[in-house]
């Protein structure tokens, strides 16, 4: 079924991974261009991250969940949001071309900041597993919230219903963001804990 509905939608979702792609590249050109003192602060909090995790210091699991459980959610509230008002269209482009950006950017600042082997690592440890769940969560959102947005245009007459779908389509978002969040938080950080004597 969902393998179906992305057929059906491909177009929106191909616009969307190329935004998101010119988002990536903006990040990594960013951070290649970026001042020695900037690079300097970035190293210096990379580096107390490390030695954070070489000292097995006591990390705060919970703390971290819900952080990045409100980081998620109120990115996917925000969509959501902007999928149902009349100038949202464009603005859903710009967040995913915002989140792409993001993830650019700190791949490129670990590999840029740290020898690139271990910057590497923390990004296979760190981003891989709960960006592959995230990632097609926010797609989700946004496609048809691009969906929604283009009704409203055309002054549908069905537009209640859409606005309702939008708002399920919105809750299986945010459960699949959480499902990241667990993973970010549980698998990713111990999977980083493991690979600390390689650091």
């Amino acid at each position: 079924v969902l393998y179906e509905y992305i057929l059906r939608n491909k177009k929106n979702y191909i616009i969307l991974s190329i935004l998101f792609l010119i988002g990536i590249v903006l990040g990594i050109i960013i951070i290649n261009n970026l001042s020695n003192d900037i690079k300097t602060e970035i190293n210096e909090y990379l580096d107390n991250v490390v030695s954070n995790i070489k000292g097995q210091n006591q990390i705060n699991k919970f703390d971290m969940l819900i952080l990045s459980i409100k980081d998620n959610v109120s990115y996917i509230l925000l969509i959501w949001f902007l999928g149902c008002t009349i100038v949202g269209g464009c603005l859903i482009y710009l967040a995913i071309i915002y989140k792409g950006f993001a993830i650019g950017y700190t791949c490129a600042a670990l590999v840029a900041s740290i020898e690139s082997k271990v910057g590497i690592m923390l990004i296979l440890s760190t981003f891989v597993l709960q960006n592959m769940i995230l990632i097609p969560g926010i797609f989700l959102i946004a496609e048809n919230g691009i969906k929604l947005y283009k009704g409203m245009c055309k002054k549908c007459t069905y537009l209640k219903e859409e606005v309702i779908r939008h708002s399920i389509i919105m809750l299986i978002s945010i459960m699949i963001v959480i499902i990241s969040s667990l993973i970010e938080v549980y698998v990713s950080v111990n999977l980083l804990i493991f690979l600390n004597e390689f650091l």
